[in-house]
């Protein structure tokens, strides 16, 4: 004799499940609004090197051409030069930072091993006969902080002595 077929139950919903997956999509429509009205317009601030350029110093260059292989905006170029002594010469490449395409990620100035590549701001420079120089009024340095005031003078007393 076959046994009857037992039913299966469903089970039963969590409350909370529905609860919680509704406060989830309030949560993700809030940090959307939130993110339109405050951080939206801000990022550009926080980006790495805005408003930098690259500048090499020639006479600590090696030629390496770590900063050349590194960046990805062809903002660098390895010029020869030829340097020629009474009884030798030799050809030795530099890097060249070509400002036109300089975004000032600071990739260069992070693999140079001998630290030739610094960073300098952008505005208020300018590229002139290849190289860059600063245009408009120098910035003001900022004041020396003034000397520490003097300790109040104070008059001595004297000391009480525990006697009668």
């Amino acid at each position: 004799m076959a046994a009857p077929a037992v039913p299966v139950q469903e089970p039963v919903a969590d409350p909370r499940t529905a609860y919680y997956r509704e406060v989830r999509q309030k949560n993700l429509q809030l940090a959307k609004e939130r993110y339109k009205q405050t951080w939206k317009g801000r990022t550009q601030e926080f980006i790495r090197g805005r408003g930098t350029v690259a500048i090499v110093a020639d006479e600590v260059c090696m030629g390496c051409t770590h900063c050349f292989d590194n960046c990805a905006f062809e903002a660098i170029a390895m010029a020869d030069r030829k340097f020629v002594l009474p009884d030798y010469s030799y050809t030795s490449r530099k890097a060249v930072i070509v400002y036109e395409n300089c975004v000032g990620c600071e990739k260069c100035a992070i693999v140079c091993p001998v630290d030739a590549i610094t960073m300098a701001p952008k505005f208020g420079f300018e590229v002139q006969e290849g190289k860059l120089v600063q245009v408009g009024p120098v910035p003001p340095k900022p004041a020396a902080p003034p000397p520490p005031a003097a300790p109040p003078a104070v008059a001595p007393t004297a000391a009480k002595t525990g006697g009668t």
